[in-house]
């Protein structure tokens, strides 16, 4: 039970950002032992971060819905100011490109983080621990390139190995 706990305190400060020997301190056990179990929760892992992720967003929620509507008042008067105009003013050119600029820096304000059901983590896990894309290559008779050592020239000799 209290192996549980600490892979989940493990878990949990991983995912707000702290070093393996921080973690390590804090939860009692050796800086191998959460490098090990990082690597086999490596999903778990990014979904909590994910989740931490989504909790800042929502804490900040209102400077982002403030900002958001700031920049949609700001498009509104330059489009109503775009409509008032003749666009072969050079001032009309500067105008449209702020209005892009300021369609960017709206459309970057709606971006959301993903958080994996139960059900994508287990695929997502047994997709890690699948075969080499290089062993499914020469298990479908593709040919590999391996860079050995470098040449004279430095450019790395090569070697090809074909699947038979």
């Amino acid at each position: 039970m209290k192996d549980t706990e600490a892979k989940f305190t493990c878990f949990k400060l991983r995912a707000q950002g702290k070093s393996l020997v921080t973690i390590a301190d804090t939860v009692g056990v050796r800086r191998q032992t959460v490098a090990n179990w990082l690597k086999e929760h490596h999903e778990e892992v990014e979904n909590l971060k994910a989740m931490e992720l989504d909790a800042l967003r929502e804490a900040c929620w209102m400077t982002k819905q403030a900002r958001i509507q700031r920049l949609s008042a700001r498009l509104e008067k330059i489009t109503a100011e775009l409509d008032k105009r003749d666009f072969s003013d050079f001032s009309t050119a500067k105008l449209m490109e702020l209005e892009q600029k300021t369609r960017a820096e709206l459309a970057s304000e709606f971006g959301e983080p993903y958080i994996r059901s139960e059900g994508e983590l287990s695929d997502a896990k047994a997709t890690r621990t699948s075969p080499s894309p290089y062993s499914q290559l020469a298990q479908q008779g593709g040919d590999t390139t391996l860079l050995l050592e470098p040449e004279e020239s430095g450019n790395g000799r090569k070697r090809s190995r074909h699947a038979d």
